[in-house]
């Protein structure tokens, strides 16, 4: 079952031109109903085989108003770097880094358009950002079903762990880190971000 919303439709069968058709940029308040939907359905469809439903719950409740709202707040506050992907269909995915303490905080694409290539186009986005802001790499706290993407790009398992939700519900996750080389991190980076007008 895929979690669509009215905003958002891709099709199962997407061409190849889908990715290069997907540009990444830096979020707007307006992308908080976008981004919430792509949590939500990505949790539930893509890490309900590895968590169990109440975990999924706590994890991510349903999308209302208030979850909205914390996200245009985090987006205007301006002390996480919010960036979404974006095709003609509407925003696919998004991420979220704190440069202050190196942290990747949030990577998701909407389950309908995964396996494309737009979540390793956002960590590149997130990477060449932190790549200008000074950093010498990003840390992470990795859920079971997103550890093998983060090692398919250079982030390596720190520890195991648990991550508390809820004063009731924690879930198994993993520290990861990739520290940058020398020269950065890629020998062709994404161009620098910008808001949408």
């Amino acid at each position: 079952m895929l979690f669509h919303t009215p905003w958002f439709y891709v099709s199962r069968a997407m061409p190849q031109a889908f990715i290069s058709r997907v540009q990444v940029r830096a979020a707007t308040p307006a992308d908080a109903e976008a981004i919430i939907h792509v949590h939500y359905a990505a949790v539930h469809k893509l890490a309900s085989a590895f968590y169990p439903p109440e975990i999924i719950e706590a994890w991510s409740r349903k999308p209302d108003e208030a979850r909205y709202q914390w996200m245009r707040q985090m987006i205007t506050k301006g002390d996480e770097i919010v960036v979404v992907a974006e095709a003609e269909s509407g925003v696919v995915g998004f991420g979220l880094m704190i440069p202050k303490s190196r942290d990747l905080r949030a990577l998701y694409v909407h389950p309908a358009a995964g396996r494309q290539g737009i979540g390793r186009k956002i960590l590149q986005a997130l990477e060449t950002r932190a790549v200008a802001e000074g950093l010498s790499g990003l840390q992470l706290i990795a859920s079971l079903n997103a550890q093998a993407f983060y090692q398919c790009h250079g982030y390596k398992a720190l520890s195991h762990g648990s991550l508390q939700l809820s004063s009731e519900h924690k879930m198994d996750c993993i520290k990861m880190e990739k520290i940058f080389d020398e020269g950065g991190i890629q020998s062709n980076p994404l161009p620098a971000l910008t808001a949408s007008p």
